[in-house]
């Protein structure tokens, strides 16, 4: 192994730094200085840990995503000139809550690390010259068959229920291909950026079109690919990711101010998450309730979007109620999480299903209600406080944390999918894992399932349809 191919353990984006500053000059500066303060550090220290140069950051975006969530009321509070005690609507904790949530992930940010092993040079510089190795062409028909692919496991999911889990897997690993294709864009030129553009924008329009509008995907993957294929920071370039994030922002406070009632119309008025009408039409029904905004309409919305964004409320509540009132499980939750992907249904017909809402009802004293049409979770912090409490949860969340970092280790060095394959795979599988407000039951049994259903795809499909994706390269 040569000096350049060593393992390196220690960087730091370098955009970290300047971030973390604008941010406490923007959203620090107020009554909750001393947090916002504590949210920053707590930003900076564990982008040194996960920033991989040359690889996607999904391990960074597994902490980035509930970083923002914990920390976006103080910065709210201070631009509003308030307390975060007397930010949230519901009673509870929250300067605790908030606390814990930061060194929660933090924690699960230092298990990532450890689980992820060292950073090698070498994998990025295989991965690049898969990607300069085939035409453009090429990447963009297989994804466009992943696409397909996709379409059809989702159609067959609601077709068939008893088999939605696997179909749901298979169709989310299409960005596992997208984010190959965009990587291949993004080391040539324009003329193949221009194709991926086009792509980009039919994933968008097809995303907008869902019960949940699920437009966020496309815009992290790409994100992914152009950190991975080492996108200059040029002007031009911290351009288009502004302009990225402003889209991404502009989206939000759009979807937020109209999807009550989009939800409605195309779920037929029932409080379900189900879709009764035809895509043209609910494009149709969508840009009439976009064209029919107001600016006061947007304003209320950006507040609304940032309250929705934070999630530490239940959180706060759960601290006031565990366990003054219940007692803490011992690891219960967590048990059940693991065991529940071992146990079907077939041969367990007792085993309970999974209810956020009435999970988050019992350890806050009724505060979700019935949340018709909709699922209100604890998250996986929450979850862990209540199985372990303030001391124990940070173990718990290591450990977590090791897992979600051994999964993306093992992708990179499997044979089975070496090189930008293993990148690719480990991005798609590991993405939904993200957001604060997951419960680790449900993410476990989605992990699984996805693990599965990657495995069979990279050892049984790739060989025979795409073998060119596991040509091996020197390390």
């Amino acid at each position: 192994m040569t000096r350049q191919d060593a393992p390196i353990s220690f960087r730091i984006p370098h955009a970290a730094l300047p971030t973390a500053i604008g941010v406490f000059l923007i959203g620090g500066l107020g009554p909750n200085i001393e947090l916002a303060f504590i949210a920053v550090l707590v930003l900076l220290v564990a982008s040194a840990l996960l920033w991989r140069p040359g690889e996607p950051p999904i391990l960074l975006f597994t902490f980035a995503y509930p970083w923002i969530q914990a920390s976006i009321s103080i910065f709210h509070s201070n631009w509003l000139g308030i307390r975060v005690t007397d930010y949230a609507p519901l009673s509870g904790d929250m300067q605790t809550a908030i606390l814990l949530s930061l060194f929660g992930i933090l924690i699960l940010a230092i298990g990532m690390r450890l689980g992820a092993g060292a950073w090698y040079s070498q994998d990025a510089r295989n991965a690049r010259a898969l990607a300069l190795s085939q035409a453009i062409e090429k990447w963009f028909w297989l994804y466009a068959v992943s696409a397909a692919v996709s379409f059809a496991a989702l159609a067959f999911a609601w077709t068939v229920p008893a088999l939605s889990q696997p179909m749901l897997a298979l169709a989310g690993l299409k960005w596992a291909f997208f984010f190959m294709f965009a990587y291949a864009s993004f080391v040539r030129g324009a003329r193949a950026r221009l194709l991926f553009a086009i792509a980009f924008l039919g994933e968008l329009a097809l995303g907008v079109g869902g019960y949940f509008s699920d437009f966020k995907s496309v815009f992290f993957i790409t994100i992914f690919a152009g950190f991975a294929s080492g996108v200059r920071f040029t002007m031009r370039s911290l351009i288009m990711m502004s302009v990225l994030g402003a889209l991404l922002l502009g989206f939000g406070i759009v979807w937020t101010a109209v999807k009550g009632q989009y939800r409605s119309y195309i779920s037929g008025g029932e409080a379900t998450q189900i879709v009764t009408v035809d895509y043209l039409t609910r494009m149709e029904k969508l840009s009439e309730l976009v064209l029919g905004l107001d600016a006061q309409t947007l304003d209320e919305s950006t507040e609304k979007l940032f309250r929705r964004v934070t999630y530490v409320e239940y959180f706060a509540s759960v601290l006031n109620y565990v366990p003054s009132r219940v007692p803490h499980e011992n690891g219960a939750i967590l048990w059940d999480a693991v065991s529940r992907p071992f146990m079907p249904r077939m041969f367990f017909p007792d085993k309970a299903a999974i209810d956020d809402t009435a999970r988050t009802n019992l350890y806050t004293g009724g505060l979700a209600g019935n949340s018709e049409g909709t699922s209100i979770s604890l998250g996986y912090v929450a979850e862990c406080y209540i199985d372990f409490g303030k001391f124990g949860m940070m173990i718990a969340l290591l450990i977590i944390g090791l897992f979600y970092g051994a999964l993306f280790r093992w992708f990179l060095r499997w044979k089975a999918s070496p090189s930008l394959l293993g990148m690719a795979v480990a991005t798609a599988v590991i993405l939904p894992v993200g957001p604060l407000e997951n419960s680790f039951t449900k993410v476990f049994g989605t992990l699984v399932i996805a693990l599965l259903v990657a495995a069979a795809l990279v050892t049984l499909i790739i060989p025979r349809w795409a073998p060119w994706l596991l040509v091996a390269q020197r390390r």
